[in-house]
């Protein structure tokens, strides 16, 4: 895959770096209309793709999070943070588990256990349930 960024300052710089590009690239001239057309077709694409991402992963959280929080209860602040002191205690890595940790804390903005909230000390206790 080939990333290029163009500045240009009007819509008739961008044509023309469009154009040179075109004829760097297949080795002859395009015609204006076909150039402009294809630049069109090429945003298009490129939006609906980017709106299918966004829309797939807003679709799916928001349909599993209810139903997570009505089958589990909320755990209390003492009790998520036993649950994390024994996984790390369990830990070989120690240092590893405690970035990782803070990884997943910042992964669902929290910053430490005691500053969660109710969803995040569920999130937190899946995560101590995952790491076993």
């Amino acid at each position: 895959m080939l990333e290029l960024k163009i500045t240009v300052e009007t819509a008739k710089d961008l044509n023309q770096e469009i154009k040179d590009l075109y004829k760097a690239i297949v080795g002859s001239a395009i015609d204006k209309a076909d150039a402009i057309d294809q630049a069109k077709e090429e945003i298009k694409a490129k939006k609906v793709k980017t709106a299918t991402k966004v829309e797939t992963a807003k679709k799916e959280p928001v349909k599993d999070e209810p139903v997570k929080e009505e089958k589990q209860s909320i755990p209390s602040l003492e009790e998520t943070r036993e649950a994390v002191k024994d996984v790390m205690a369990k830990a070989a890595d120690k240092t590893q588990a405690k970035t990782e940790f803070k990884a997943f804390l910042d992964s669902i903005g929290a910053e430490k256990v005691t500053s969660a909230t109710d969803e995040q000390r569920v999130q937190i206790m899946e995560w101590v349930a995952s790491r076993g």
